[in-house]
Formats: C-alpha cells, structure tokens, sequence
C-alpha cells in the first residue's frame, strides 16, 4: 500500500504547472504535488484544518509549540537550526479555519531532508509545559508584566480598529458553536489563563494523517517524492477505511453558512485612539459556497467593479470628491464553505459615519451595472489572474488546494474544475447587464449585511491605560519578592530545559556539501542597446537582431532580459536628482498619480487638440495595460530613481511606451483633481499614524537623509505641513498661478535629461515586433537638439549623497515617536560602516555573515530576545547604500530588555565570552543562498535582480557568485573583528543614533533609559497635531 494518485492535470493558461493529488491508502494523509521548473526554490505547504469552539487561542500556540521540538527531535529549535543547514526556511500562520505549516528550499536536496523531520513535529510534538511557558504566556519577574511570543503578537493588535471591528462581525455573523465564529488566535485575557493540556487536546483532536494535506511545489522529481513520503508514511498508525476522514467545519451542523440574512444586524464598537477625527465602516455578506466558482468568480468582479481603480463605484462617490466621505475602500473575501465578502470603508470622519453608512446601502440599492465596464473589469482580472499566476503561481495555487482540501470533494474533482481553464471569465464575458444587475441584487441587496461601526475613543484609550495600571498595582501587592523569585527561578528552569543543546551528530544529518554548488538558479537573457555592455551576446540571434535594428542615433538607453513569458514588464526609470529645487519634491505625492489625470490628445492631421477626461484615461489604460503606477526606486534600490512601471500583455509593449510619452508630456495636472487627490491623500496620514512600524520607519527616513532624497522629502509626515499649504493655496484660488507652475518645472527638469533615462524592458522579447519604433513619438517631444554619436549607460542616483550628517556621522542622538494606537514598540539603531558602495570590500562579506549570524532563526538574537518574549522580531539592518548598518526590534514587548540583551550578545562576542559555534555560521551561510534564491525565485524577479546589481548597485552580474565564495573563506576571527570594529558601535552613544516608536504610556521609561546610556533624547508626541515635526538639517538642498 502507498500513495494513491487521485488526480492530475496541467492548468491551460500556465502549462509549466503540473498539479498531481495523491492519498495514504494507510493513512488517508493527502499529497500535492505542483510540479515546474521557474523557479530555485522548493516550497511545502503542511495545512491541518482547524476547528476551534472557543477563543482560548489553542489552533495559535499550537502552531509556536510545534517548532518546540517532536518526540523523534525532542529540542527547541531543531527545525529552524537544521533549516539553517539545508538551505531552508521554516514558518507558519494560524486563521480562521487552518493552520499551515511552510517550508522553503533552495533545492530539492535540503527539502528532502528537512520534510520528514518537519512532518514528525507537526503530528508528534513535545508540547512541554516549559515551552508553553517561554513562547505562549508568562508573567515576567523584574517588571510583573505579561510576556510570551504568542502574548505580545496579539496584544500588538488587539486594539487595532480593523482587529475589533472583524472580530464583532464573526460574532454577529456566526453562532455559538459555530467555528468561525473565534478567534484563533487568541484573546490575551485568554492567553493568561490557557493550559498546556488545553493545547495538548486540542492537538490531538485535529492532528491526525487524515486531517492533514502535504503540499510541495518545484522542481522536484516525483518517484524521489513519493519514496520520501512513503517511508515516512509506513511509520505512521494505519487508519482503517471504514473509519470516515474528519472534516472540520462540514461535520459540525452549527458551522453550516446559511444561504443569505435575511435583516441587517448592526453594531458599533470602540477602539483606543487619542485621534478621534477618523473611524471606519465594515459591511459584511453571505456569498455563494465553495463550490460555485462561476458566481463566486463574479462577485470578486463585482468587487473590483465598486472599490478598485479611479472609475469604481465606490471611489467616485465616496472618496474622490469633494468633502470626501472616505479615504479609501478596500475589500476581501474569506473563502469559507461558503464566501464571506467584506467591505471596509476606511478614514471615514467621525461625524460622518452614519451619512456614509447610508450611502454605501443607496449605492447598492440604486446602481445599475455599466455593462461595458463591468466587462473590462472581467477582461482585467482574467489577465491580472493569469500574470499573478505566472509569476507566483506556487503561492496561488498551494492557497487553492488548500481550500478545496478544507471543502472540495475527497476525489480530487472540485480541484481540477476550480483551476484546469478560464472557462469562467469566457463566460462572464457573454453575461448580460441583466445577469449582472441579477447578482448584484441577489448577493448585496436581497441579502442583508452585518455593519460594524468602529469608532476612535480617547476615553477608552485612557480607561486601558487605567486597568494597566491597576494589574500591575496588584500585581505588585500580590507578589513579594519571594513570589517573584519563584517567578524568576521557574521561568530560569524552563529555559534552561528549552535550550538544551542539540546534539551536533544530529545536526550534521542535515548539512549541505557545498551548498552554493547545489541550487540550480533561474537564467535569463540580458541585452543592452549599448555597444560598451560586454555581455552581450552577439551570436544569440535575438541579441543580433536587437543590436542590428538600432536606429542610428537612438538617444535612450534599453536594457532587454528575455525569458518565456505571456507580458511584458517595461520601467521606465528617471532620476530625481534632475529636479534642481529640492523644495518641488513633496510634490511627488502628486506628480505619481499621472496615470489617472486627464489628457491632451492632439490629432496630427487636423491639428485639433481634445481633452480626454480622467475617467476616459483610465478606462484607456486599463484596455491597454494591466497595471500601471509610479513609485521610487527599483526592487528596494535606488530609492531616488521615479520608476514609471507597466505590466502588459506581451502584445501590448508599444501602446505601453506611449504611456510613458502621456506622462512625461500630455497628461494635465487639472486643478479640481490635484484638490480631491492632495485631500484624500493628507486624511489617509491619520491612518499611517496609527501604525507604529510605519511611524519608526518615517522617524527614520526623516533624520537620515536631507531633503535631496525621496525618503526624507515624499515622508507623509515631512509633506504633511507643506501639503495642507498647497491645499490651502488651492482653496484660495491660487492653483493656476502658484501650484501650477510648480508641478511642471517638477515634470519638465525630469524630462530634461534624457541622458539619464533607464528604460528596462522584460519579458518575451520576441514577441515584440520593433522595440525602438514605438519610443519615437517620446523622442520627438524631447527635441533633442544634438544627435547621440555614442550611448552610454546613465548614471543612477547615490543615496549615499542624499544623507543627512547624522547619517554620516551618528552619534549622540535618540528620536522617539510616541504612537497611542499602537501597543508595541519599535526600534532601529544605526551606525555606520563606510563601505562606499564597494560591496567588493574585503570586508562586505565578513560584515553581512556576522549580521545573519546574529539574526538567523535560532541565532543569538532569536533565542535571548524572541526566544524570552521580548519582541516578535529582532533583525540587523543593512543599509549599505547609505554606509549604515543597524538592530532592529520589531513589535517589542520590552524595547529596553531588547536593547540590553541585543547589547550583551553582542559585547560578549566581540570580548570572546561568547564563541562563534562552526555550525551556526554554516547555517548562516545557507540562510543567505536561500535568501539570494528567494530573491531571484523567478524570471521576472531574476531580471530585476540582475539589473539591480549590474547597473543601480554597479557590483557586476556574477556577484553572487563571488559573494558566496567570499562567505566560505570567512573565519571565526574576522567574525569576532566585525563584532569589535563595527558591531559594539550601535549600542556606544558617540558612534550611534537610535530611533523608537512605542506607546505614550512607555515613553518616561524609554526616554529615561536611553539618557542613562548617554544619548540626548527628541520626543515627537503624535496625539498633539500642534507639536513641531522634528527635521534634520537639510542638507544638499
């Protein structure tokens, strides 16, 4: 008995995919395999459907005890030391209705290691009680707060508005009983109290091989597959075939979705926020069950039809208006037994909730469907599914068999009919307006919503702040020092238990020879219209045939990459050191809406100029384009390059480019749309402020760079004075004669120097019939005075001469940002390694292996800081464009602790009190080659990464190659050197600055703390909307 294959077929819109079910006739533990050849990568997807009644938070620990150790590996942190290894990464996430385990490889051969080890966790765990001490919830004995991984990732949230108002709705849609209705995750007051045995019966309950789907998707030979499966399946207990599989949800009468509502239930709740000015709006339906892909297709139309783009419903009669009732709308669906569709309606001001709760329902009500466009929102989707398919198809499809195994049929069926074709959108495409009109009615109207109001409350902010206080306080009373001594030695013994040692024989089971030889990377084909760039290759046909069809003077600079693809992905790169006048920078925040203002169209024959109104172009575009939009810098990169970015069917390269000619030139900064966009925008600052690891990041970008770089000069919360000036200059008439002019002395110093101009072009590029032929219209509007003789590759822009001096030189200084709906904190320290951009420095390789020793799963930081539950994150920053280097805490617990803990390791490597263990960094190493595998996990991201490294970071196209064997010959000494030199610094006042983002009711302790370490502290308090945005000198202005 084995493995018995069930179904197998290959998608009709992505042929590279092969996707084969099997089923343990022992078992009944199910088997996928998506097989293809696009990527380095090997993924696992290991998903046990969960049931939970209750919202203790079981299906949530569970999932964090799982990594604690199995009966076969009995030690913390096997998996993730081992993953280190084999080249791997290990995760998980816990929602609603399953848990899933992940598992991403560079290879085949760390996989096959790594799964049946992976698998005996999942189903055999230790489930100690000194885990679930460390990792779920404990009390902790210095400061009598509460602490534990899974603890302080939901205290991060449970106060969020979004978090509040979903919950609410769970329990209006669902009843008791019912398992939709909890949260899996875990109420903290629940966590406090949560037993280990609760935990230990709730796995056994739900973890079982017939309750339990193995994904794999990559380049994976299948009799290797099957043979590794089968051997670790014959280990497991037989489960006779009269025994029915367990089906979570479908088995319990009270989960059971009922068909419609049939009357609107409504509730409002509060969140905790000092900012009472904005709430939000989340309505929510029944939709139609799993099974009905057709409909369920066509709502998600419906959808994009009301919220996505300029021309949605939604979006012109809520947002883009005048005195607008909205910042944005967004929506979602939950792919339950049946669909569950939400709407949010976000930023929506106070006193107008009830208003646009109103007309949310009267637009539903009242709406008839535009047939033309709901058939290009059909046209849209059906090519959007196909490029998300081809680019990250395992995600996409791993998350389908995932949901068919929870609610598809046990055979396989209901997989194939939900992903073999696109039979679906040909027939949405012939639906009439009557069809439409139909559902519309039948999922939005005749069936009636849950509508939850969340609203901001400064009194309930003070009331939690209030009650913890009070446990503290009675903590305090109730907890002597003698009680806090059992406190401290029990938690001491847990951790010493946890933290035994694996033993290195077991540990060498998993190791890689010659790692950096054993991941098979993706290729692709570059090309460059230069005759200097030296990897062309002249004999490849295509590349002949690019070069020999250059016109003679052709002034742009293109860079093809080819590769087997349906799109073309073109970016068209400008850079902002063009703009002379930094103060025309925040106006960015307007200039990257080009592609949804009106149009001039000027007709060459009858020499007559019409104006397209905003609506009729983006209706163009999205006929033309499947996606556009204008961002900063490249793949994380060059953040001062303007990226001009468009997706497009393989056919559609040449109306693409001329896209880039509206922008530059035709596209009209139109005086009522700059006004509706510029307010949508400020209003939706209100929401960033509630976000803590945005406002760290902000505080960052402010104080690091000058306002010559993007970072500093788009911030929200830098532009946010600038932008309500222009807005008043506006309102005051004076668009025309002020602002006006602004925005194109902006456009017209980007176009200027056409010698800059990147232009980077992806894709099957023989699909393209000519690819400079479409850039003369561009060409010819520059007016290029002087012919080209000979084209070089552009300059890019250096972050590096965009830095602030306290970037330069750091030193002294703490910046702390007070953020009242945010309960975590967040924290980043700085300081600089001067590599100057030379990522060839001896030393470049020496540095990053030291960061990802520190920071690698089951490295030092993850065991003295996650570990103890102090933060969920604790990372190393390399930002060695801008010769800096950092520690970063994210959503800490206890920042202080952090700080102290992340100091100590560090110190006590650079004393030598702490030695570098062989096996760490070798699993260090193999963190990195997976990382550079994931980087370049397919054509489209390979050829990005290729170009970044050839021509933004000009460190040559093989320098991974190069990089890697530097790692292999760096020793414990120049570790323990780079720790002395470089690392010690970020926690030394003199030689760092420090950046925080934590709650008002932490920032005495914080504030005094970093004093205590010798800096000088800035506080910036957002509650006050008075208080004075802190800046740092502007320099390179």
């Amino acid at each position: 008995m084995g493995f018995k294959k069930l179904v197998s077929f290959q998608p009709d819109y992505v042929p590279q995919y092969r996707i084969t079910k099997y089923i343990s006739e022992r078992t009944k533990l199910q088997l996928v395999h998506i097989n293809h050849k696009t990527s380095p990568l090997v993924h696992g997807y290991f998903a046990v459907p969960t049931e939970c009644l209750n919202d203790s938070g079981a299906p949530h620990t569970l999932e964090h005890l799982i990594f604690m150790g199995s009966k076969s590996y009995p030690y913390k942190g096997l998996l993730d030391t081992a993953g280190n290894l084999s080249l791997s990464n290990t995760n998980a996430w816990t929602d609603t209705d399953q848990t899933v385990y992940t598992l991403s490889s560079a290879g085949w051969k760390g996989f096959s290691k790594l799964l049946p080890a992976y698998l005996d966790h999942i189903l055999h765990p230790t489930l100690t009680d000194e885990a679930c001490l460390t990792e779920v919830y404990h009390i902790d004995p210095e400061n009598l707060g509460d602490k534990g991984v899974v603890f302080s990732e939901m205290e991060a949230i449970e106060t969020q508005g979004w978090y509040i108002s979903g919950l609410e709705k769970q329990r209006l849609m669902f009843p008791e009983g019912s398992g939709y209705r909890s949260e899996t995750g875990g109420l903290t007051k629940n966590l406090r109290t949560l037993t280990n045995d609760e935990i230990r019966q709730f796995h056994k309950s739900l973890y079982s091989s017939d309750n339990l789907c193995v994904i794999v998707c990559g380049n994976v030979p299948t009799d290797e597959l099957l043979t590794v499966m089968e051997e670790w399946d014959n280990k497991l207990p037989e489960i006779p075939s009269n025994i029915p599989k367990k089906r979570p949800f479908l088995d319990n009468k009270l989960s059971h979705i009922p068909q419609s509502r049939d009357k609107v239930t409504e509730s409002t709740v509060e969140f905790p926020e000092l900012d009472e000015s904005q709430g939000e709006l989340l309505f929510s339906w029944i939709g139609v069950p799993y099974s009905d892909f057709r409909n369920d297709l066509a709502v998600d139309v419906l959808l994009d039809y009301f919220t996505d783009s300029a021309l949605a419903v939604f979006t012109r009669e809520l947002v883009e208006i005048d005195d607008p009732m909205a910042n944005s709308t967004d929506c979602c669906t939950d792919y339950f037994m049946r669909t569950i569709i939400d709407l949010r309606i976000q930023g929506v001001p106070t006193e107008k909730i009830a208003a646009t709760k109103t007309k949310v329902l009267e637009i539903l009500k009242t709406h008839t469907i535009d047939l033309s466009r709901v058939r290009q929102v059909v046209e849209n989707t059906k090519w959007e599914y196909l490029l998300n398919y081809e680019k990250n198809g395992e995600s996409r499809f791993s998350s389908a068999v995932i949901t068919d195994y929870i609610y598809g049929n046990e055979d396989g069926s209901s997989l194939v009919s939900s992903l073999k074709d696109l039979s679906d959108f040909d027939a949405l495409l012939q639906w009439s307006q009557k069809d439409w009109q139909s559902l519309l009615n039948r999922i939005f109207v005749d069936n009636k919503p849950i509508i939850v109001t969340a609203k901001p409350s400064a009194l309930m902010y003070e009331q939690l702040e209030k009650e913890k206080s009070d446990l503290i306080k009675q903590r305090e009373a109730e907890f002597d020092d003698e009680k806090k001594l059992v406190l401290l030695k029990r938690l001491n013994n847990a951790k010493n238990i946890n933290d035994r040692p694996i033993p290195k024989s077991l540990l060498q089971k998993f190791e890689i020879d010659n790692p950096s030889k054993s991941v098979e990377f993706v290729n692709t084909k570059s090309i460059a219209t230069v005759d200097s760039y030296k990897y062309n290759n002249v004999s490849d046909p295509l590349t002949k045939k690019i070069l020999e069809t250059r016109p003679d003077n052709f002034p742009l600079f293109i860079h093809l990459n080819h590769f087997p693809s349906q799109f073309i992905e073109l970016h068209f790169l400008v850079n902002s050191a063009s703009i002379k006048d930094t103060s025309l920078l925040p106006y960015f925040n307007m200039f990257d809406e080009l592609f949804s203002m009106p149009m001039k169209i000027l007709d060459e024959e009858s020499n007559v100029e019409t104006m397209l109104s905003f609506e009729e172009v983006v209706a163009k575009l999205k006929s033309e384009t499947i996606d556009a939009q204008i961002n900063q810098g490249l793949k994380g990169s060059c953040p001062d390059l303007i990226n001009f970015k468009i997706q497009c069917r393989a056919g559609g390269y040449s109306n693409s480019v001329q896209w880039i000619k509206h922008c530059l030139f035709d596209m009209v900064f139109d005086e009522n749309r700059v006004r509706i966009l510029l307010e949508n925008y400020l209003n939706s600052i209100v929401e960033w402020k509630r976000n803590g690891n945005v406002m760290l990041s902000s505080l960052t970008n402010r104080n690091l760079y000058s306002a010559r770089s993007l970072k500093k000069s788009t911030d929200p919360l830098f532009v946010e004075a600038k932008l309500q000036e222009i807005f008043a200059e506006i309102e005051n008439g004076n668009f025309e004669k002020e602002i006006l002019p602004r925005i194109e002395t902006m456009r017209k110093q980007l176009r200027a120097n056409f010698n800059k101009f990147h232009i980077l072009v992806l894709g099957d590029i023989s699909k393209i019939d000519d690819v400079y032929e479409p850039w003369n219209p561009l060409i010819k509007c520059l007016n290029i005075a002087h012919p080209v003789d000979k084209l070089k590759i552009p300059p890019v822009p250096r972050a590096l001469d965009t830095i602030s001096s306290i970037c330069r030189t750091p030193g002294e200084k703490a910046f702390i940002i007070t953020t009242p709906a945010s309960e975590s904190a967040y924290m980043n320290l700085i300081t600089s390694i001067p590599f100057n951009l030379d990522y060839h420095d001896p030393e470049y390789a020496i540095v990053s292996l030291a960061s990802e020793y520190l920071e690698c799963v089951e490295g030092p930081f993850w065991k003295g800081i996650r570990g103890a539950g102090l933060a969920y994150g604790a990372s190393m920053l390399k930002l060695c464009e801008i010769n800096s280097w950092g520690f970063n805490i994210y959503r800490g617990a206890d920042i202080i602790k952090c700080y102290e803990i992340g100091k100590q390791i560090v110190q006590d490597y650079a004393s030598g009190a702490l030695e570098f263990d062989e096996q760490l960094i070798q699993g260090a190493i193999s963190s990195i080659i997976n990382r550079l595998a994931t980087i370049e996990c397919g054509y489209f991201e390979t050829a990005l990464s290729k170009y970044v490294d050839e021509f933004c970071l000009q460190r040559g196209n093989n320098f991974n190659e190069l990089y890697l064997e530097r790692l292999q010959n760096v020793t414990k000494t120049d570790l323990k050197n780079a720790m002395q030199k470089y690392f010690v610094n970020m926690f030394d006042s003199n030689k760092s600055v420090a950046f925080v983002s934590c709650h008002p009711a932490k920032l005495e302790s914080v504030q005094e703390f970093f004093e205590t370490q010798g800096f000088t502290v800035e506080i910036e308090e957002l509650e006050d909307d008075d208080d004075e945005i802190d800046s740092e000198e502007d320099e390179n202005a």
